[in-house]
């Protein structure tokens, strides 16, 4: 009896799991890809588009190399690029540019509030406020985001896992 329950346990715990579809990033020159799977969010940018476009990828289509997003076919081969998300620069430039804002609100409410009419706000204050603030604009412009750009070195592929 343990054995057979034991044999049907295995069986079971075989068969139960199903393939999946797998949507790969591949680098030329490179063995490790990145996976995206069914379910996923995916934020993808068009040829020829200016915006992003966001969806939950419904389905993977590997026979004619397609998404199913937002009920909408898209093919791969009409991809820009892929937001793969925020990086250290995003988060930096964040705190930056509230640093420059607290600092230049904090020194304008204390030149406003302190009862002295001969006190002014320094311009050194305002250059720290500013520089901050630029400092983790450029950090947020140019070092926030992590984009797939796809060309001739990194492509898109959906293969099908099933045995």
């Amino acid at each position: 009896m343990r054995l057979l329950l034991a044999l049907t346990l295995v069986l079971f715990l075989c068969t139960c799991g199903s393939a999946q579809k797998v949507m790969l990033l591949e680098k030329v020159g490179k063995a490790g890809t990145e996976r995206v799977y069914e379910g996923e969010t995916l934020r993808f940018k068009m040829q020829g588009d200016n915006f992003w476009q966001e969806g939950r990828i419904e389905e993977m289509r590997p026979d004619i190399q397609a998404l199913v997003i937002n009920d909408r076919f898209i093919l791969l081969e009409n991809i820009h690029s892929l937001h793969r998300g925020s990086t250290f620069g995003k988060a930096a430039g964040l705190s930056l540019m509230t640093f420059g804002v607290v600092w230049t609100t904090i020194g304008l409410l204390g030149y406003n509030t302190d009862g002295d009419p001969d006190s002014q706000i320094s311009g050194g204050q305002l250059a720290v406020g500013a520089g901050s603030f630029a400092t983790g604009y450029i950090l947020n412009r140019f070092l926030g985001q992590k984009k797939f750009k796809l060309g001739r070195k990194k492509r898109l592929r959906i293969i099908d896992t099933t045995f």
